[in-house]
């Protein structure tokens, strides 16, 4: 090949029959020549698509005893360049052809690549689509070769069919579903403009509800004498119930089950209500939860909330109902944002003796999250941040602030696609009174399956003189990963986890305790199952040597 050109090189060789068999045993030589015929009429398309519209080919075979030798030469010659690009529009008006051609792929004097005049015409298409012309489609292109300058002339020609409005929506196939609530999920409003990005985006927005299996949008042809054209959507609706069960082991927890029942669009426009129930050796509890998608806007979610139970820790066991009532919003593609009111009662009994509380609050709360996969993530940054105003209304009246902010990221590099690199970070403070004053269910707790592996649940931080955890008014907690993938179902991952709790207000950096191990990862097809075996490095008096890990998911 003349003027070697190492990615020619390999787009000839990927097309080569006789590359692939090479080495293989051929039944005559005349099949030899069929398969190297065929290989020199694709690399003669090859290099008219690549810009080489000069080049020749050339070939020998040298047959011997067992074997057959076979050499190509390929001329590549000049690389031709686009001299001159035209456009011929049908009926499109003239504001809106200066725009699209700005779009096009192809420029003069660059190379006449055949994947460049093809893009740019699927661009022209595009750019038409936008404009309001829904029913445009490529006419017959022309490209023209000047062998005296090494140049090509391409002519494209576009039907654009008339400039439609969009009209009214039909919806077909609801049974459960009101058609008014699916109507908020129009990026447009009738009348608008036809363009082929808000209808992409009407059906993944109908999708995204999870009330429907299948989902078709279609635009009909105008009206009779108007520019206004109707839309048809087909949808075939999804079961509205479904059931979930759940359960996990860990050394500090011990066994939980948790299972729950939801219905789908309760009352016909997305609600979603669920009961849930977790019954486990520290928590048996009852939660309800209502949430009405869409409320009063698009991106805007009202969420209403009730759990009630008991909770058995090695800090305190406690009588608990709480209940929430908020909003969340959708903020640009990546962020969401929360604001509610709570209320919580709680009996807690420590030594002995209860407490009482019943606490008003008015939780904040600001997501973001660029993760590619949400139960198995491989790419990506989670960030979550809370602020929780809270005002104790019996007894020793006082007010306090809790702030936690909570980061993960994931990387998988290219190089080593096996490999899934992982950390997470945790940083909690709260504001206000004396450490003891504020409730033992409203303070930070590190250690266990969620937090530090190694050490039982709530197992770092100060204690009491019997070794029962106190909890903390800050917390710092680091996690780090490598989630390497040996076969298709089965991943090894090393781990090591490192947190620290203080009972001042701001987090002092130091007393850090280690924990590191080995988990194993069997995915499915919903969400990986973990086991993790876990050493503590710091171990105190009363630590376990070891800790084990089992549950549904991640451990971040």
């Amino acid at each position: 090949m003349t003027e070697p050109n190492e990615r020619l090189r390999d787009i000839l060789m990927s097309v080569s029959v006789l590359n692939e068999k090479t080495g293989q045993c051929l039944r005559s030589i005349a099949r030899v020549e069929s398969n190297l015929q065929s290989d020199v009429d694709s690399f003669q398309r090859v290099l008219r698509s690549e810009g080489y519209y000069a080049a020749s080919v050339d070939y020998k075979a040298l047959r011997g005893d067992k074997s057959v030798d076979v050499s190509v030469a390929v001329y590549a010659g000049v690389l031709y360049k686009i001299d001159s690009v035209s456009f011929s529009f049908a009926g499109a008006e003239k504001g809106d052809t200066e725009n699209i051609q700005l779009e096009a792929v192809l420029k003069k004097g660059e190379p006449a690549s055949a994947a460049d005049i093809v893009a740019t015409e699927q661009v022209l298409i595009f750019g038409l689509l936008e404009q309001g012309y829904p029913f445009a489609e490529a006419g017959e292109r022309s490209v023209t070769v000047n062998h005296a300058t090494a140049s090509v002339a391409v002519n494209y020609v576009l039907q654009n069919g008339p400039k439609t409005k969009l009209g009214e929506t039909i919806y077909e196939g609801l049974d459960r579903t009101e058609a008014s609530y699916l109507e908020r999920l129009k990026p447009w409003q009738e009348g608008d403009l036809y363009t082929r990005s808000e209808v992409d985006e009407f059906r993944s927005r109908l999708m995204a509800t999870g009330l429907f299996r299948l989902t078709t949008v279609t635009l009909q042809q105008p009206n009779e004498g108007t520019d206004i054209a109707p839309i048809v959507v087909n949808a075939e609706e999804a079961p509205p119930r479904r059931i979930e069960a759940g359960a996990g082991y860990s050394t500090g927890e011990g066994f939980e089950l948790e299972t729950s029942w939801t219905h789908r669009n309760t009352w016909g426009r997305g609600e979603n209500l669920k009961f849930s129930m977790k019954l486990g050796e520290s928590e048996q509890t009852l939660e309800a939860d209502l949430r009405k998608p869409q409320f009063k806007r698009y991106g805007q979610t009202a969420i209403f909330n009730a759990r009630t139970g008991r909770e058995s820790t090695p800090a305190y066991k406690s009588h608990i109902f709480e209940s929430y009532a908020g909003l969340e919003r959708q903020i640009g593609k990546r962020w969401i944002g929360s604001l509610g009111v709570s209320g919580k009662a709680t009996q807690v009994r420590e030594d002995g003796e209860h407490d009482e509380y019943v606490l008003l609050g008015t939780p904040l709360g600001l997501s973001y999250d660029t993760s590619d996969v949400l139960l198995d993530p491989t790419r990506g940054i989670r960030l979550n941040l809370r602020l929780g105003p809270n005002m104790s209304l019996i007894g020793d009246r006082f007010f306090f602030l809790t702030s936690e902010l909570k980061g993960s990221a994931y990387w998988q590099p290219d190089f080593m696609s096996s490999v899934t690199f992982a950390v997470r970070g945790r940083a909690g403070m709260t504001f206000g009174p004396d450490q003891d004053r504020i409730p033992l269910t409203e303070r930070f707790f590190a250690g266990g399956g969620g937090s530090v592996r190694g050490y039982s649940y709530q197992g770092i931080g100060p204690q009491d003189e019997d070794g029962d955890p106190l909890g903390g008014r800050s917390v710092l907690e680091v996690g780090f990963e490598a989630r390497v993938r040996v076969s298709t179902s089965i991943s090894i991952v090393p781990f090591l986890d490192g947190g620290a709790l203080y009972t001042d207000q701001i987090p002092t950096f130091n007393g850090f305790r280690w924990g590191t191990g080995l988990g194993l990862r069997y995915h499915t097809s919903i969400a990986p199952v973990r086991l993790d075996v876990a050493f503590p490095l710091d171990r105190r008096e009363g630590d376990s040597a070891v800790a084990v890990y089992l549950s549904i998911g991640q451990s971040f």
